[in-house]
């Protein structure tokens, strides 16, 4: 309980040092949401579902609930059997009370209009569920190229208390170098989230980034680019860089995902 409380004083320190930091600027936060199949059933429907969900969306989006959202389903079942879950949707938002807010009145128009959209939750409930939310807020990124079909590496890193701080500032400095990236052709976009809940002892991670690859084959090429701009900028040797990574954060988790239907196209 005195870790917990640790941390939590911690998160309310880096909160508001980033208020301070991007006072001038709007935050924006993201509530990412892990869905299961249920037996029986394919990624293929819930995908069928998410592109239907995608209007309803569209409509949250255009009422300025959200600024966008997306489902992304983890590309040919590549994971450990520790990731319980076959594919996350996420919504972005400037607002946190309203990332969260679905119109009902706006939803009954259209069920007027399209009565398909009547059964849409019970249509969905019988195909998955979510097995959990974490909201997280961006602190640094390159920009979205949100092409779609793009593959999507998600990392989740934990730090320590002592190197919370130390830890936000390296990554931040590395967007320089993931730009070196974009502009090599390794990467198509790069950006580092803060977890703002839930936050616990047994969680996966306090920080998770998201890399854009335009396929698989270029997931598979980029480490050497990282590595030589990083040294490059840096100025160290690839002993003292990947030692330095090595002590400021673990990553606990990677999950490879495409992008398969959302707001942005």
């Amino acid at each position: 309980m005195k870790k917990f409380f640790t941390w939590a004083i911690c998160l309310i320190g880096l909160i508001a040092f980033s208020i301070h930091v991007q006072a001038q600027e709007k935050p924006v936060y993201a509530n990412v949401a892990f869905h299961k199949l249920k037996p029986g059933h394919s990624l293929e429907e819930a995908m069928n579902l998410e592109k239907r969900w995608k209007t309803i969306h569209l409509i949250r989006k255009d009422m300025g609930l959200i600024n966008a959202w997306g489902a992304f389903p983890i590309i040919h079942g590549y994971k450990t059997p520790s990731i319980d879950y076959d594919y996350i949707s996420v919504n972005v938002s400037s607002d946190l009370n309203k990332i969260t807010q679905y119109p009902m009145d706006k939803y009954q128009e259209l069920v007027k209009k399209d009565p398909s959209f009547a059964n849409i939750l019970t249509e969905t409930e019988k195909v998955q569920s979510v097995t959990n939310n974490i909201l997280v807020k961006l602190l640094e990124g390159t920009g979205s190229s949100n092409d779609l079909g793009s593959i999507i590496m998600m990392e989740t890193m934990k730090t320590t208390v002592s190197n919370y701080l130390s830890y936000v500032n390296f990554e931040k400095q590395m967007k320089g170098v993931h730009q070196d990236r974009i502009k090599a052709g390794e990467i198509q976009e790069w950006s580092f989230w803060q977890t703002i809940v839930p936050v616990a002892d047994d969680s996966k991670g306090q920080f998770t980034a998201f890399t854009y690859f335009k396929d698989l084959a270029h997931l598979d090429g980029g480490v050497n680019g990282f590595i030589q701009s990083a040294q490059k900028r840096t100025k160290l040797t690839t002993e003292q860089l990947l030692k330095k990574m090595d002590q400021l954060r673990q990553i606990n988790q990677m999950v490879i995902f495409q992008y398969a239907v959302g707001t942005w196209n």
